[in-house]
């Protein structure tokens, strides 16, 4: 769990006086398995710090999901609201495991924001990486059949949450992911994803077991990838 303000991302260049002045403003929420943190369209500035487990950041359309991504130990959300002029909320947060976060008020920080830039411009630069995440999974489910589509993202979870395993030339993703949370992700149906993993597995590109998936061959999943555009891993990366 993370205990030190500066592991978070938007406060990693704040000074000691800065971190003694903003941990009085942290108060401590605990969210179980699904709960929901933040409603969208909810009227509401607070922001929350990940501490510890994940939590998928979507939307629902008539009971369709589409998850735009998920986010873990040391990403904030809420942050862009916050310093909105409008605090209405863009999308719906809810928790994919037990979460433990910090979260601070709106008022307190703008005031944070006011008195140290280096927040704010970082804030700023993930709200870039954020809209470049975006565009990527617009293309996946405007442009790409579901074969892409799954390959593309089982290559972005491996640049994110890659392990390497006591095989030689395996990873495994380390994160478990139900087959209907991945539709969701790249909006697909159950059914149609559960085909595609399948023949990913009896092609030896990957295994799953207990909801990990292990990617076996990692030169075939790239070469699939690779086939409608080359994206360099660092691209690849959700938040730096």
């Amino acid at each position: 769990m993370i205990t030190d303000l500066r592991q978070i991302t938007i406060f990693q260049d704040l000074p000691d006086e800065g971190v003694e002045r903003i941990i009085p403003m942290l108060k401590k929420r605990q969210f179980r398995k699904n709960q929901v943190i933040i409603y969208e369209q909810d009227q509401n500035g607070d922001v929350f710090i990940i501490r510890s487990g994940s939590i998928k950041v979507y939307s629902l359309l008539e009971d369709k999901e589409i998850i735009y991504g998920v986010a873990f130990p040391g990403h904030v959300v809420g942050e862009i609201e916050a310093i909105y002029y409008d605090d209405y909320r863009i999308a719906s947060i809810a928790a994919m495991e037990t979460v433990h976060t910090w979260f601070i008020t709106k008022q307190d920080f703008l005031k944070i924001v006011d008195e140290y830039p280096s927040v704010l411009r970082r804030a700023y630069w993930l709200l870039v990486e954020s809209v470049r995440i975006l565009n990527r999974k617009a293309q996946y489910i405007s442009f790409l059949d579901t074969r892409l589509k799954a390959a593309n993202l089982i290559y972005d979870l491996y640049c994110n949450l890659g392990m390497e395993t006591d095989t030689e030339s395996a990873y495994i993703i380390d994160y478990k992911l139900t087959h209907h949370v991945i539709a969701n992700m790249i909006g697909v149906t159950r059914e149609s994803i559960s085909k595609v993993l399948k023949d990913f597995q009896d092609e030896g590109i990957i295994s799953i077991e207990r909801k990990t998936i292990t990617i076996t061959d990692l030169p075939k999943l790239r070469s699939i990838c690779d086939s409608v555009g080359h994206i360099p891993p660092k691209h690849r990366i959700w938040y730096a």
